[in-house]
């Protein structure tokens, strides 16, 4: 039975699983865990959301008859779930709770116990969140090369097709712009700063292909040394005809309700020409949404969106043959 000494970040940041024989296990209650947790844990609460604030207010008044109805509640729920655990003795078995404490300490012992083998992170999640603040705060440790170019010329397929790209929409579950809720709710802020740090781990020292997004995507911001760093990168223009642009904004927005539009064109109204944000909501009603897509390509996208320099050109017509010259300008640096 092994507690994880928490000097230094590297230790606590490289806390989750390194292969399939490692298991991370989140003690914490469901809402906890459903807010934030490390990426790839597997929650197995030792107290409910009620038991924990059944416990938790009883300890205000009472902290011995507190940590006893504690324990009983926790061994009630460790009784419940350990037939199913499915897990052999070859694992390695990652435990952590909030703070590193009765929670975590109490599946640890039966599991040492039993002859798992165990690691317990000491100082737990917020441990965790702390080291992993303080690394997105650091510069990234990897060289970064940036698509730019208008919305639906192929940046995020780009990004799909390249195995060491950092797609920073598809962790914030959202596109940026107005209508780049398609992707449904978004994580919590913490849960976003983790997966996006766990993805920038797998990526430390590669060559690594990112989109130019904003600071700000939804409700989620872009942490300021990792927006710095993929700003001042070589950046690679994306074109793409008109018309397949239009094919794939379809592509991803045709399924789009009539409240989803209503709501995004509320937003980009004082940034259009009236008569063609009154013609866009009109194509709309009449089910033309290529009509759509075009005139809010022409007459809101390319119009609002600033103009970047950049050092490469790229057409992505055929996102294949796209790659491949994305791929012999990065092995030029």
């Amino acid at each position: 039975m092994q507690l994880l000494d928490a000097q230094g970040f590297l230790q606590i940041q490289n806390f989750g699983a390194k292969s399939h024989t490692e298991v991370v296990i989140d003690v914490r209650s469901p809402s906890e865990f459903a807010h934030s947790h490390i990426p790839g844990a597997r929650n197995l609460p030792v107290l409910s959301d009620e038991e924990r604030s059944r416990v938790g207010a009883l300890y205000k008044h009472n902290p011995f008859e507190a940590k006893l109805l504690g324990a009983a509640l926790i061994c009630q729920n460790i009784a419940h779930f350990l037939p199913g655990l499915g897990l052999t003795p070859a694992h390695i078995i990652r435990i952590y709770c909030a703070r590193g404490g009765m929670r975590s300490l109490s599946l640890q012992t039966i599991l040492a116990n039993i002859g798992y083998r165990t690691i317990r992170l000491q100082g737990g999640y917020k441990a965790y969140r702390n080291a992993v603040l303080y690394a997105l705060a650091q510069k990234p440790n990897m060289q970064f090369f940036t698509l730019i170019g208008p919305t639906g010329s192929g940046k995020s397929e780009l990004l799909a097709l390249y195995e060491n790209s950092l797609d920073i929409e598809s962790l914030a579950k959202h596109c940026g712009s107005s209508f780049g809720a398609i992707y449904g709710v978004q994580p919590s802020v913490a849960m976003f700063e983790n997966t996006l740090y766990a993805r920038l781990m797998e990526l430390e020292g590669k060559k690594v292909l990112v989109e130019g997004e904003s600071k700000k995507l939804g409700n989620l911001i872009v942490p300021k040394a990792l927006y710095d760093a993929y700003q001042r990168a070589p950046k690679i223009y994306i074109h793409t005809p008109l018309e397949l642009r239009i094919r794939r904004i379809l592509h991803y927005y045709q399924h789009i309700d009539e409240e989803f539009f209503a709501q995004a064109m509320q937003k980009i109204a004082p940034f259009m020409q009236k008569r063609f944000w009154l013609e866009a909501k009109e194509a709309f009603a009449q089910d033309d949404k290529h009509r759509v897509a075009q005139i809010l390509l022409e007459h809101y996208y390319d119009r609002v969106y600033k103009k970047e320099a950049y050092t490469h050109r790229v057409d992505s017509s055929d996102l294949h043959e796209a790659l491949e010259q994305v791929r012999e300008i990065m092995a030029r640096y």
